[in-house]
């Protein structure tokens, strides 16, 4: 039996949260420490502080770059 997939719109690519992470990768702890140039426990400290947006796979962390960038945006001092 074949099914007619031409109105179902199954021929079509989905937008998933694939093709967002290979423009926006996702950063380890270590890679984050790195990026940022902070300790582990300085990094965990903004996490629990609500600074750093971030997800929990398992017991694995991981952050997404942009958002670190915006976070260390919002903790910009500017003078005036």
């Amino acid at each position: 039996m074949m099914v007619d997939t031409a109105n179902t719109g199954m021929d079509k690519p989905t937008d998933s949260p694939r093709t967002e992470q290979t423009t926006d990768p996702l950063l380890t702890e270590k890679d984050a420490c790195a990026y940022l140039r902070v300790s582990k426990r300085n990094l965990y400290c903004w996490r629990m502080a609500g600074l750093i947006p971030y997800f929990k796979i398992g017991r694995a962390v991981r952050f997404r770059k942009s958002e670190v960038d915006a976070a260390l945006e919002k903790m910009r001092i500017r003078a005036t």
